[in-house]
């Protein structure tokens, strides 16, 4: 059972010397209870407190670890069930699956493919995070996922059932720390041995949560320290209800079988169908989705769905409000200005870059919103606009005194002719994929 805030204080050195970061042990104390900081961060505590207090200082999901240096994944070690109520921390992955069916030469070609599947959105490198290798039904296990980890730039995640088979994969590829999948009732004592004997992590599934308990108790017995929960099958709403059960259960009960981050193996009928299940589990509650299929445009989804999600809620999303040149401007070339809302910013970044014409983006402060809320809110002001193009220095970029605004805010256009040096405002387009029309029909 979980202590309370006043049970872990009366264990504290109480000196309120504020090297944890709070200013009395007893707020320490409180945030320790409430799953927000680990009892490690307290430099004075003693060993005997530290042994009498072990288990309100390890966090109600463990952190994972996948991979080896240079390229680990971490996941786990979440302390809330909603994302508003503080934030998530470790964005889900997507796995896409290699093929047991395919030769040698067709299973390096799929990995390159994982290793290409970059994608560049709002300002982040979005990609797929693990190589998932069938070693069941391959001629050489162990061939196969030495292949995989040769040629992959992400970690791996050996998938089988025969216990003989993944010792063999797991002694040949043991180094790359992948992660062991899965154990069930029929290979755990085998898959236990295995993920413990090479300090792995290690998948463990079961037909329901009663049965999925046991195992996990039953790997930890065996001595294997991090565990992924699996869950699988076509039954979408029951996937999710799972889920949802074992995330409660870990982190409002502490109940500690439970106490490991999740992943899903989807069962889809079509890509189309495929896209739109992980992009469910994903943002509830699945550390890791594994995907059979790896287009752009099925991935693309599920990785904005994950984006969108994994930010936190309480910090604005910002730039840096500074101006920004888009390709090579010249003395020319169009200025524009918007919000340092970063999803205003690159959404304009990218209508601009695709126009393909180059210009200067004059970014103002505005505490993270975009125009219409910037507006509403009063922190953008036509004032402030010239303020900031002077304080960013635009006229010595430019000999023209052309200034494009956001559509949204036509009311802007007369204040900034009357009070500045820019005397041609032109009220460009209100959306941001109506740029490149607007920039070769007006500036050409």
């Amino acid at each position: 059972m979980a202590l309370t805030g006043m049970q872990i204080y009366k264990n504290l050195p109480k000196t309120n010397c504020k090297e944890c970061g709070f200013p009395t042990c007893m707020a320490f104390a409180m945030q320790v209870a409430a799953k927000q900081k680990a009892l490690t961060d307290c430099p004075q505590l003693s060993e005997d407190a530290q042994a009498t207090l072990a288990d309100a200082s390890a966090p109600p999901m463990k952190l994972v670890k996948i991979g080896p240096e240079g390229k680990q994944f971490e996941m786990g070690q979440e302390t809330v069930m909603f994302r508003h109520e503080e934030k998530s921390h470790h964005p889900s992955a997507i796995a896409v699956r290699v093929p047991a069916s395919l030769s040698n030469d067709e299973a390096a070609a799929r990995v390159e493919t994982i290793n290409k599947s970059v994608f560049h959105r709002v300002g982040e490198d979005l990609k797929v995070e693990f190589c998932a290798v069938e070693i069941e039904g391959c001629d050489n296990p162990a061939q196969r996922a030495k292949l995989a980890a040769e040629k992959s730039n992400v970690p791996l995640i050996l998938i089988g059932s025969s216990v003989d088979k993944m010792k063999a994969a797991v002694e040949a590829v043991a180094n790359h720390k992948p992660l062991v999948y899965k154990a069930d009732t029929s290979n755990i004592d085998g898959f236990a041995e295995i993920a413990a004997g090479a300090k792995l992590p290690l998948a463990v599934g079961g037909e329901n949560l009663e049965q999925l308990a046991d195992l996990t108790q039953k790997a930890k017995e065996k001595g294997v320290e991090e565990m992924v929960l699996a869950f699988g099958g076509a039954d979408t709403v029951e996937i999710l209800r799972s889920l949802t059960k074992a995330r409660r259960a870990a982190l409002k009960k502490a109940f500690r079988p439970f106490g490991y981050p999740a992943m899903v193996e989807i069962d889809a009928e079509s890509p189309e169908d495929e896209t739109i299940i992980a992009s469910s589990m994903a943002v509830k509650y699945a550390a890791i989705v594994i995907i059979n299929n790896s287009e752009p445009w099925e991935l693309l989804p599920i990785m904005a769905a994950i984006q969108n999600v994994y930010t936190d809620p309480q910090v604005p999303n910002t730039v840096e409000a500074k101006l920004y040149e888009i390709g090579s401007p010249t003395e020319n070339s169009p200025v524009l200005f918007t919000t340092n809302f970063s999803l205003t910013y690159f959404s304009v970044e990218g209508e601009v870059e695709r126009s393909k014409i180059p210009s200067y983006i004059c970014v103002v402060e505005t505490e993270g919103l975009g125009v219409l809320n910037a507006y509403a809110g009063d922190k953008i002001s036509a004032e402030k606009v010239v303020k900031t193009i002077a304080e960013q220095k635009v006229a010595e970029k430019v000999k023209h005194r052309k200034l494009i605004i956001p559509g949204l805010l036509p009311i802007f256009r007369a204040e900034i002719e009357d009070t500045s040096d820019w005397k041609e405002v032109i009220i460009g387009p209100e959306t941001a994929s109506k740029i490149p029309a607007f920039l070769n029909e007006k500036w050409k």
